[in-house]
């Protein structure tokens, strides 16, 4: 019941809206024909069609229905013949309505017909069914008369529609031109006047966008006329001040590079992902690499958005991709030399190890930061432009000539401050982590990138200061495309072609090296037999099939493979290792080591040499021994990173390898 209440409290509410329109809404024709301004089909090809189908069809719905679904901006076709017969399709709201008489509802649609004559004619507003203005345009032929039905676009702009609306604007014709606002209005003042080109207005600001049809009615605007621009100007800003022009090919120049910059870091990514698995790769931790290339993609966006006309939005867009590219290109460089720092600086038994996971957690959590940072800045900027804040300033070259330009806030001032700090720090834990040694020589790499950074950054902000606000744009355009180029292209290159390099560069430089420093025969089994052990020394294993070798030859093959990788893993961390000594097997010297024997034990073993027969000595010997291998595992950096495991291979080298090339 209460539902039933409803729907009908509804229907009444729609049928009194729909009697106070047509009580607002007043059908009439013009006085004289009317042609409207902007039509996109040829309508006497439309009408003569539509004649040519009358003609051989006598069912008039197919015929509309067909035109409609053709042309779907037709409103309607009427079709009158000379016996007075009448018909009448009109598309209502997308759905197809004939009239086969002539009605009261219709009358207007057929006096409109009635007293034009071909072509266009008068146009009128219907309220009962399409409740718009209607163009019609009208052909007759000896067999009847063919009427179609477009509608109008108001625009009170259109000196052609004064008419429609008892008058035109009140713009200033000659300084002045009028922009129409609302298409589907019929209310007098939806316009706009603003300046024509070479023309400005002396009350205007940067943010003028012409005075509103409300005040122009009103006679609130005391002065409507706008004054010429300078001479030699073409086009000029408010309070007469001419806009520089800028070079255009220059700029698409510049957007060029930076999209070729873009892709190349695109297609690093791709390789990156690709070769993850590699060692120059994953000891760099791809994807804290893939993080550093996102940060470089977004600060290369920034010279693009810097390319478009000045506006508010790119006012707000640019700093966002600044600092969040910044953020995260940046804050990984120092994550991962923090990383390096926390290694390298472990004094005890059990290594602190960062993970991947745990640099992306702090990276997300800057990145969450700076995200709240620039929020902060853009709802405070807003706030603002509320209270008629522009963003936007008139510059003036040194020439004279003017042009807009992004305002420099305090908040800009103090997020440039917090970069250079964040630079410092990174520059600290480089410092403080130089004495580390990194595979491929990464921590160089990366100090050099965030010093390029540190050091561009700064002479480019206090030249910004300085020397930037009397250039000309396009040499502003230039200095951040070549600052972009010389801090995010060099970063890139260091960063990243190194690893390239060492990557395709890595297998032979090992080959090399072992052929160099071993020989090939150095860990074969001497009792080994089959191809590889015949007299021939200039034999290469490569030239000897797999079917052709023994399983003794394969085993001993093994064999000396592993004993080169264990040896080469054991020169590795020996090199330049400040947490092991220079002595064999990375022991510290007798004063300096841990011992298990008690006091005196020397002199007691002594004693008991002479007293005791070899069977007891045998034992004490062996218990030396144990309490000798005992001591590596008892010693504070041996626990850190012990060659025991090392120099007991070397002494199982047989005799034909120098034991001196391996210290």
């Amino acid at each position: 019941m209460k539902e039933n209440l409803i729907l009908l409290l509804l229907l009444i509410t729609a049928r009194a809206d729909n009697s106070v329109q047509n009580d607002r809404c007043q059908s009439r024709v013009l006085s004289h024909p009317t042609i409207p301004a902007r039509l996109n089909q040829n309508i006497t090809k439309l009408a003569e069609t539509i004649d040519q189908r009358l003609s051989r069809s006598e069912n008039f719905s197919s015929v509309a229905r067909d035109l409609f679904l053709e042309n779907g901006a037709m409103l309607g076709v009427a079709a009158m013949s000379p016996s007075n017969e009448y018909a009448l399709a009109l598309n209502v709201s997308k759905r197809l309505k004939i009239f086969p008489n002539r009605t009261v509802e219709t009358e207007v649609f057929w006096t409109s017909l009635n007293m034009s004559r071909s072509g266009w004619g008068r146009a009128f507003k219907d309220c009962d069914y399409l409740r718009t203005w209607v163009y019609c345009f009208v052909l007759k032929t000896s067999g009847r008369s063919v009427g179609v039905f477009v509608k109008i676009d108001v625009n009170q702009c259109d000196d052609r529609q004064r008419e429609i609306f008892n008058g035109t604007h009140k713009c200033h014709r000659d300084t002045m031109e009028c922009v129409n606002e609302d298409h589907s209005a019929e209310e007098v003042g939806r316009y706009r006047c603003v300046c024509r080109k070479g023309f400005y207005h002396q009350s205007a600001n940067s943010s003028w966008k012409g005075f509103s049809s409300e005040d122009v009615e009103a006679g609130r605007i005391d002065n409507l006329r706008c004054l010429p621009c300078p001479e030699g100007c073409e086009d000029c800003g408010p309070f007469g001040i001419c806009n520089i022009q800028k070079d255009v090919y220059l700029t698409t120049a510049i957007l060029c590079i930076q999209l070729a910059c873009m892709a190349a870091v695109v297609v690093m990514s791709l390789i990156v992902f690709k070769q993850r698995k590699t060692k120059a790769i994953a000891t760099g931790m791809w994807t804290i690499l893939e993080t550093i290339l996102i940060g470089i993609f977004i600060l290369y966006t920034t010279v693009v958005v810097k390319s478009f006309e000045p506006s508010t939005v790119q006012c707000l867009l640019e700093p966002w991709f600044r600092e969040v590219g910044f953020v995260i290109c940046y804050g990984a460089i120092i994550l991962k030399l923090y990383r390096h720092l926390i290694e390298f600086r472990t004094r005890k038994a059990h290594r602190w190890v960062v993970k991947d996971t745990d640099l992306l957690k702090y990276l997300l959590i800057m990145t969450m930061s700076v995200l709240g940072y620039m929020a902060a800045y853009t709802s405070i900027t807003l706030n603002f432009m509320q209270e008629n804040y522009s963003l936007l300033y008139v510059g003036r070259t040194l020439d004279g000539e003017s042009y807009y330009a992004c305002k420099y806030l305090w908040w800009d001032y103090v997020t440039e401050t917090g970069e250079l700090i964040i630079l410092i720090f990174g520059i600290h834990l480089s410092y403080a982590s130089r004495n580390a040694r990194t595979q491929f020589h990464e921590r160089t790499f990366l100090t050099v990138a965030i010093s390029l950074e540190l050091a561009v950054s700064t002479v480019f902000y206090m030249a910004r200061a300085v020397f930037l606000p009397g250039l000309h744009p396009d040499t502003i355009l230039i200095i951040y495309c070549v600052r972009t180029q010389v801090s995010q292209t060099m970063a890139l290159l260091l960063i990243f072609v190194p690893k390239f390099w060492y990557q395709q560069k890595q297998v032979r430089n090992l080959a090399q090296e072992y052929s160099c420093r071993l020989p090939v025969d150095a860990f074969k089994d001497v009792n080994a037999h089959g191809p590889l052990t015949s007299n021939n020394s200039d034999a290469d294993v490569g030239e000897i099939t797999l079917a052709d070798m023994s399983p003794d030859d394969i085993r001993a093959e093994l064999k000396r493979l592993y004993l080169q990788l264990e040896i080469f893993k054991s020169k590795t961390i020996c090199r330049d290792n400040p947490h092991i000594s220079k002595r064999r097997g990375g022991r510290k010297a007798q004063h300096r080591r841990f011992s298990l024997q008690k006091k005196g034990s020397r002199e007691k073993r002594a004693d008991s040499k002479n007293l005791h027969g070899k069977h007891r000595d045998k034992e004490r010997q062996k218990l030396q021994e144990e309490v000798t291998e005992v001591e590596v595992s008892r010693t504070p950096e041996d626990s850190v990173c012990s060659n025991e495991g090392p120099s007991a291979i070397y002494a199982d080298l047989p005799s034909s390898t120098n034991p001196s090339d391996h210290k």
